[in-house]
């Protein structure tokens, strides 16, 4: 039982064996010095070492603290985005943009259908993911092309690196936008489906697809509708501080101010959030209009 209290002490978070290997060797260091100073002192070595072996211990628990302590602080440790802007700077000129031999157009012409990207963004619980698959089951009747990019699918590979924290899921965003404009350029037609709770992120994300690319439904819902839909128990976990960083309980969701479709799923159907992205689709040219006969 108290050997797997302790592997568990040490599982939960890694840098603890750094920190604690670290305390050991530094006082290890310190109190052969102080072991030392006693001796040339007192010219007593059993003294100098009574004084040194003392100062181990007491010095080392009290670094070993002071260590885990600071690790709560990012105070001096450089972010995400400055390494990632050391990293860029550092491949200023080395690499190259390539130039296919088949281009966009010709790709969208082949397929026969323009490539964009429908940005779903809603709090957890609000139709998303629901909808993003209707739609991509609406574009397959259509013989379209298009493909489904959700969070949790992303999170369980490419972003699997990343935390909740703003910092990690501004750079979630950005990878996600990266990679949508990759499957636009290749012809397809992306559904995105990310709370992206940040109004500044999603600008981004714009920014990387390109403005006249980039559709963005806002999938509206209030709190209490969502939280019926927590088939997962996440909002309960969240609301027990068992889940940090929460969009809509611990961290905050900023309302998009002028989304292209504004559907609201406390009384939307699937049927009829998915009619109005597709209307909104046919009036801008974005998709041909079905025939009825």
């Amino acid at each position: 039982m108290i050997l797997d209290l302790f592997k568990n002490f040490f599982v939960s978070d890694p840098t603890i064996k750094r920190h604690l290997l670290k305390s050991v060797s530094w006082r290890i260091l310190g109190s052969m010095d102080t072991l030392f100073l006693g001796w040339f002192v007192t010219g007593q070595l059993s003294v100098g070492a009574q004084i040194g072996a003392l100062e181990l211990v007491t010095k080392m628990v009290f670094y070993f603290i002071h260590e885990r302590v600071w690790h709560r602080f990012s105070f001096g440790l450089p972010t995400r985005t400055s390494k990632a802007n050391k990293v860029k700077q550092q491949n200023e000129g080395k690499l190259f943009a390539q130039q296919d031999l088949i281009d966009r157009k010709q790709r969208e012409s082949l397929n026969g259908h323009k490539a964009y990207t429908i940005w779903l963004t809603g709090l957890s619980g609000s139709g998303k993911s629901t909808i993003a698959k209707a739609l991509e089951a609406w574009f397959y009747e259509q013989r379209v092309r298009a493909f489904v990019l959700d969070g949790d699918n992303t999170r369980l590979g490419l972003n699997s690196d990343l935390s909740f924290s703003n910092e990690d899921r501004k750079e979630n965003i950005r990878r996600v936008a990266q990679v949508s404009k990759l499957i636009n350029d290749a012809g397809s037609i992306v559904i995105a489906s990310f709370i992206a709770p940040f109004e500044e992120d999603r600008t981004g994300a714009r920014a990387i697809v390109g403005n006249g690319n980039f559709l963005e439904v806002f999938v509206d819902a209030s709190l209490a509708t969502c939280k019926s839909r927590d088939t997962k128990g996440l909002y309960k976990l969240a609301e027990a501080g068992k889940i940090k960083d929460f969009t809509g309980v611990s961290s905050p969701y900023e309302r998009p101010k002028s989304p292209d479709v504004h559907i609201n799923t406390d009384s939307a159907s699937v049927e009829d959030s998915l009619n109005a992205v597709i209307a909104f689709l046919q009036s801008t040219g974005l998709i041909a209009k079905v025939s009825s006969e």
